[in-house]
């Protein structure tokens, strides 16, 4: 043994060091994706740095052989590990599952009997000997073919998995364009290394110098993995977000090319076309639609798909697929399920009707009857009659303003100008030939504002009869001012204030059987103002002032 501790094997040393410093510092992130393999990776190569270091001193023929092999162990697995962690680092989690990634670890094991075997069949390699070099003790042999196919695909791992990385890397932007530079450019070195090695190339033939060139290989890694944190923001949380946001969802999502054929299909989508992707893959998307087709122009439509007996009504919702420069390749297709939804407006508009025909007509008999009793009878009972009257007027009220919403808001109004000191005085008008009190209209003749009028009507209208109705004799003002791109209107009051569980029913956006409104004009109120896109907001420090918030200018697009 040389006792002279030559440079090449204080190289080897380093580097060796250099990786168990690189695995201490990414002890906290052994649990993120793709981390064990790269932790395995740098232990191949620490073994690997420390066994050549020693080899490098022994002069042994038996131990320089024995050494000799572990560093071709370092070889055939630094190679699939590194592989293996570049696959889990970035998200393919299902091919590093996958029964035929399994089947390529028989690569390397294959190679690793036959490097462990070598000296009885010599495939490998043959005609070793030591000799000294550069002060080391060297190996000269010739590696034969099996030898170098064994570095071949080893590199070739190495190439794969530096692509994965940096690939997937560089696709979050600049956020990591160093480091991903810095992960691309790290194996080059011991690669080329290696290379060199297998050619009987550089100024040391004898000496492989991979384990010399980790040193700037670790610095590299040091760099992106534990300086910059590649392992906290990993791509793999990206990939899975992406496959969930088409692959995992139940929603059927359809990837079509421009002419509408079939690119993928999720899960959900099979389900729905009851159809295998792969079957479908290529074939035009109307041919699974039973016959309600879709035009492929990037709009929505509708149709009835009938699969397992079951017959669903979808919304079908396009958004165009381009790449980087501006092409577009195709379109994203979104089925979303509205059979439910149709089934309840359906179930609705019978109930609407009903109330708006049969209870309406039979609530105008019962305020005619109980009017008439209550001229034709005397003491109680006509105070019974006149209570009956009122309250049935009031049922009859609520239907027409339920009724005055539905209309208004079935009707898809497109917005148009209105002037709202003209809209005011009109609803001010109505209101005072119906209620006592008075009104006031404070709002410049010249404002404007691009809206829907007919749900403006309504929502000013409630918020004056709402005053007038529950305050005797009350003094109201309508007044409006432009803020910003919004116009505030306010309708104040000098009563008592909405009371508390009123407006606790409105915040909360619906009731109970404990917890509801007296009638409803509040409702109407808030779900007009909703509609318009407004904000609402009640005070009731002094009297009740409603301030409602629109934008100044809506487009028909906002309105739908």
């Amino acid at each position: 043994m040389n006792l002279d501790l030559p440079w090449l094997a204080l190289g080897s040393f380093a580097s060796g060091f250099g990786s168990l410093y690189l695995l201490a510092q990414l002890q906290a992130h052994w649990d993120k994706p793709g981390a064990r393999w790269f932790v395995a990776t740098i232990v191949t190569q620490t073994v690997w740095c420390f066994s050549y270091g020693a080899a490098l001193l022994v002069f042994d023929p038996t131990l320089r052989l024995a050494l000799e092999m572990v560093s071709w162990l370092g070889i055939i697995w630094i190679g699939f590990c590194f592989l293996s962690f570049a696959l889990g680092y970035t998200g393919r989690t299902n091919v590093l599952e996958s029964g035929w990634y399994r089947g390529v670890a028989v690569l390397p094991l294959v190679e690793t009997a036959l490097v462990v075997t070598n000296p009885l069949h010599t495939v490998v390699w043959q005609g070793f000997r030591v000799v000294p070099a550069a002060g080391s003790a060297g190996a000269d042999y010739a590696v034969l073919p099996v030898g170098l196919l064994t570095i071949i695909v080893a590199m070739l791992f190495v190439s794969f998995g530096t692509l994965l990385v940096f690939d997937t890397v560089v696709s979050y932007g600049p956020l990591y364009r160093r480091e991903a530079l810095a992960v691309g450019l790290s194996p080059i070195p011991p690669g080329a290394a290696v290379l060199l090695w297998a050619g009987g190339i550089g100024p040391v033939p004898a000496v492989n110098l991979t384990p010399l060139l980790f040193l700037p290989h670790v610095a590299l890694d040091l760099y992106a993995f534990v300086h910059s944190d590649m392992f906290e923001f990993h791509p793999a949380t990206r990939r899975a977000g992406e496959r969930a946001a088409i692959h995992d969802i139940a929603t059927p999502v359809a990837i079509v090319d421009e002419q509408g054929r079939v690119v993928n299909l999720n899960a959900a989508a099979e389900q729905m076309l009851a159809v295998d992707k792969h079957e479908a893959l290529t074939e035009p998307l109307n041919d699974f639609l039973g016959g309600d087709d879709i035009a492929t122009d990037g709009g929505s439509s509708r149709v009835s798909i009938e699969a397992d007996g079951r017959h669903r009504e979808y919304k079908v919702q396009q958004t165009a697929l381009r790449d980087e420069t501006g092409t577009q390749l195709g379109y994203t297709v979104v089925f979303q399920d509205i059979t439910d939804e149709i089934r309840r407006e359906r179930r609705l508009e019978v109930l609407n009707r009903f109330l708006r025909h049969n209870v309406r007509n039979e609530s105008v008999v019962i305020q005619a009857r109980s009017e008439l009793l209550a001229t034709e009878l005397d003491g109680d009972h006509a105070d019974y009659a006149a209570t009956i009257e009122q309250s049935v007027g009031r049922l009859v009220d609520s239907g027409q303003k339920a009724r005055t919403l539905a209309e208004a808001g079935a009707g898809g109004a497109t917005p148009e100008p209105v002037v709202l000191a003209d809209l005011a005085t009109e609803v001010v008008e109505t209101a005072r030939d119906e209620y006592d009190g008075s009104v006031t209209v404070e709002i410049p003749d010249d404002l404007r504002l691009t809206t829907q009028p007919a749900l403006l009507k309504i929502l000013l209208t409630n918020l004056v009869e709402n005053a007038l109705q529950h305050v005797p004799d009350a003094v109201v003002t309508v007044g409006a001012k432009v803020k910003g791109d919004d116009v505030v209107l306010t309708v104040s009051d000098d009563g008592p204030g909405v009371p508390e569980h009123e407006l606790g029913v409105l915040e909360r956006g619906r009731e109970t059987d404990l917890n509801h409104g007296s009638g409803i004009g509040l409702w109407l109120v808030r779900w007009t103002a909703t509609t318009l896109e407004g904000d609402l907001d009640f005070d009731t420090s002094d009297g009740t002032t409603v301030t409602v918030r629109l934008p100044r200018e809506r487009t028909a697009a906002e309105a739908r």
